[in-house]
């Protein structure tokens, strides 16, 4: 043959043919550049061998990191020219669907392999490839089709079996998920001793999926046959109780339940299920409240459990949310009294949800108060609520601290901020050792709008204990909120690796609140804080991106290891995923800074228009403008000194981490802010905030915000009204009130499109 490659489709002579095998042992053992040199030495004869070309340059994309657009491109167009060269290689379209794969570019891989299966229809890895990406995609009817055409074509491969029935039971045909699991287990002769546990998993699977169709009888049948198979007791006996209390077998429910106690009696889930067995729950018929008579048989039920577990703190803390009048308050004594004694700092959050009661709240506060003042004249507690005796012993004198601690935060929460400081301060006077006491008062100065105060107090608590991680993270939040950038990120960066730089090892470990509190805190600064307020909010973004890549792995995982119940709820979460109470902070923070942005654009708050606002200020006023912006200025110069010393101090180390790492092209987000299209950007951020985050108030009211600057009335209609749905009060909400009125102000519809009877 011509050198060149005259005639690409030809098979490759038997040298060259071996040479191509080494070229996928090296890709397969990630030898690329051995790999590559390879390609060459065929390619230099056959130019135009369409597989070679293709895997040097899926071998060239393995090398290319993903800044390095160059490379990435010269991978493409030699994947592409292999494609070109020879359309009826499915080795061809199998590795462009790879190099599209590791791109993320989950469609256009789908393409490529169903070209390739076009072309070679029984080919398992290619099969399997694809199964992967219809599932990653929720592609459940072709996920359904490629796993059933794997289970056809090798029917000896357990996985295959197993992934069919998961397709199936996500496709939502339990029935047939179930039949398909049950024609596995009669394939089986006999269980060997090494899978067990994954067989145990798959029936406790089988289980869920029928109870999941609305079959509980069956699935508890199901179980009830293949118990002793069953090597999950617990999991077994939990499930046992749920299905028994579904089908109505009441009775033998609770008797599950109360053996499950005596496992573990601190679980609140399985007191949750004993009473629902027990029928002493709110029902429809009641109004949603307890009657007097289950109010009269949980309290028999918890005196029993008490008695039975008296080391259990959830049979002494249930009673608090059912018993009323005298009943309460003296349990509720009791238990104030053991938590203060031992001095138990979250004994107060404990308690928290009974405050939304307004009477259990004056009976907590009415009992608290007397604590204090008995244990101010007395050194001891008031005789207990009921008790027919007066003597009490003396109590420790730290008690008391407890005890002011306790009003404190119960005095911040109903915004009674000097009781609230007055007391801390007694305490941190009594006890001025007590970290506690500090990170209390660091919440209640930042309730007060201290926030200057709060930093000093939260850095007070930190330097108490230096090993804490908690205290630095309560320290780096207080200084965010004062606006000390800079001082929080070297505070947060003392908990780093060594030799790494404070702002990426924080990236890599997914501070999401950091992340967060740092865009809100950068926000704050005006338009000088826009690039770094996106790098910030754009960051948590891109975890949330990176999590659900991250699943692709377990696709395969969990089905090799059995973790099938797992597996399905791992799936329900990433549905969820961008649902998350973080990823609707981050995308709202920078959407309000690309509204900014627009409104805005760079550079319009320097020259004359800071002149302007110079102009509008007072002396004292311009001199702390000017105070602050310097040192603003001179912390961002250390900054940068110290990320500079500190990667030259880890290139001396030979630290791997500090080596490897690549400057980041943009470490103040200056190209974020400079994006030509802010509203185009904030956009693609409402759609996902919408879609998965509809249930939040902030969602639509971002959306009309980017939908009115867009001129848009018609969407930003729409997403008025959706807010007034999902608002406390509906229209009258004042944030959805506000956009009403814009937008008679924006188009003039309130009384003519919209209507005079305009309810949202």
């Amino acid at each position: 043959m011509a050198s060149g490659g005259a005639q690409p489709n030809q098979p490759l002579p038997s040298k060259e043919a071996g040479l191509f095998k080494q070229v996928l042992r090296y890709h397969e053992s990630k030898q690329y550049k051995k790999a590559i040199k390879t390609a060459d030495q065929i390619l230099k004869k056959f130019a135009e061998h369409g597989e070679t070309l293709a895997m040097k340059g899926l071998c060239l994309r393995n090398l290319a990191p993903d800044s390095e657009k160059e490379k990435k491109e010269e991978a493409y167009e030699l994947v592409r020219k292999g494609v070109k060269c020879d359309l009826k290689s499915h080795v061809c379209w199998h590795v462009y669907g790879l190099l599209y794969r590791q791109d993320r570019e989950y469609k256009e891989a789908i393409k490529c392999y169903l070209n390739a299966l076009r072309i070679d229809k029984e080919n398992i890895q290619i099969l399997r490839d694809l199964a992967l990406l219809q599932i990653q995609m929720r592609d459940l009817q072709g996920f359904v089709d490629t796993r059933h055409q794997l289970l056809t074509l090798k029917p000896s491969n357990r996985s295959h079996w197993i992934t069919f029935a998961v397709a199936h039971h996500m496709n939502g045909n339990h029935e047939l998920a179930v039949q398909v699991l049950d024609q596995f287990e009669r394939t089986l002769d006999e269980v060997p001793a090494s899978e067990a546990y994954e067989h145990s998993e798959m029936l406790l699977y089988a289980a869920t999926v029928l109870a999941d169709g609305g079959k509980p009888e069956e699935a508890l049948e199901y179980v009830e046959k293949r118990k002793d198979k069953i090597k999950d007791r617990l999991g077994l006996a939990e499930m046992q109780a749920g299905l028994l209390l579904r089908v109505g077998r009441k009775a033998e429910a609770a008797a599950s339940y109360r053996r499950l106690l005596a496992t573990n009696p601190n679980n609140y889930k399985i007191h949750d299920g004993l009473r629902a067995a027990m029928e002493l729950v709110p029902t429809s018929e009641s109004g949603g409240v307890l009657t007097d008579e289950q109010r009269a048989s949980l309290t028999s039920l918890y005196d029993e459990l008490q008695s039975q577990f008296p080391g259990s703190s959830a049979c002494r803390r249930i009673p608090l949310d059912f018993k009323v009048g005298d009943a309460f308050k003296a349990a509720a004594d009791m238990y104030l009294r053991v938590g203060l004694t031992r001095g138990v700092p979250s004994l107060y959050v404990d308690v928290r949800p009974l405050l939304a009661d307004p009477v259990k709240r004056d009976t907590v506060r009415q009992l608290v108060e007397s604590y204090r003042d008995t244990l101010r004249s007395t050194g001891a507690y008031p005789p207990l609520t009921g008790a027919t005796s007066d003597s009490v012993s003396p109590e420790s004198p730290q008690t008391l601290v407890w005890v002011l601690l306790f009003l404190a935060r119960f005095y911040d929460r109903q915004g009674q901020l000097e009781e609230a400081l007055a007391h801390i301060d007694e305490a941190i006077a009594h006890t001025p050792t007590c970290i506690e006491l500090y990170v209390a008062k660091a919440k209640i100065l930042k309730h007060a709008g201290d926030l200057e105060g709060a930093a000093h107090m939260a850095e007070t608590s930190r330097r108490m204990d230096l090993q804490d991680r908690f205290l630095n993270s309560v320290a780096v939040k207080a200084l965010l909120a004062a606006g000390h950038c800079s001082a929080a990120e070297r505070t947060a960066a003392l908990f780093t690796r060594d030799g790494e730089q404070g702002a990426y090892s924080l990236y890599d470990m997914q501070h999401m609140w950091y992340e967060v509190a740092a865009g809100r805190a950068h926000t704050a600064r005006g338009p000088q804080g826009a690039g770094p307020a996106l790098k910030k909010f754009m960051a948590v973004v891109q975890h949330f991106a990176d999590i659900h890549e991250d699943q692709f792995d377990f696709h395969s995982y969990c089905v090799r290891k059995g973790t099938l119940r797992s597996y399905v709820s791992m799936l329900g979460m990433m549905d969820r995923l961008y649902g998350h109470a973080f990823y609707s902070k981050a995308a709202g923070g920078a959407i309000r800074v690309y509204l900014q942005l627009h409104d805005c654009p760079p550079g319009s708050a320097n020259g004359t228009d800071e002149e302007a606002l110079l102009g509008g200020m007072t002396p004292e006023e311009r001199k702390k403008y000017k105070l602050a912006k310097k040192k603003e200025e001179r912390e961002e110069r250390e900054r940068r000194e110290r990320e500079k010393a500190a990667a030259q101090k880890g290139g001396k180390k030979g630290n791997a981490a500090a080596t490897k790492r690549e400057p980041d092209p943009d470490p103040d987000g200056a190209k974020l802010a400079a994006t030509p299209d802010p509203l185009g950007e904030a956009s693609k951020l409402v759609e996902m905030l919408v879609r998965h985050a509809g249930e939040r108030l902030a969602s639509h009211l971002l959306a009309a915000e980017v939908a009115l600057r867009k001129g848009r009335l018609v969407v930003a209609v729409g997403a008025v009204r959706k807010a007034a749905q999902v608002a406390e009060g509906g229209a009258a909400h004042p944030d959805v009130h506000v956009l009403v009125l814009r937008l008679a102000l924006a188009g003039g519809w309130l009384n003519g499109r919209m209507g005079t009877g305009w309810t949202g």
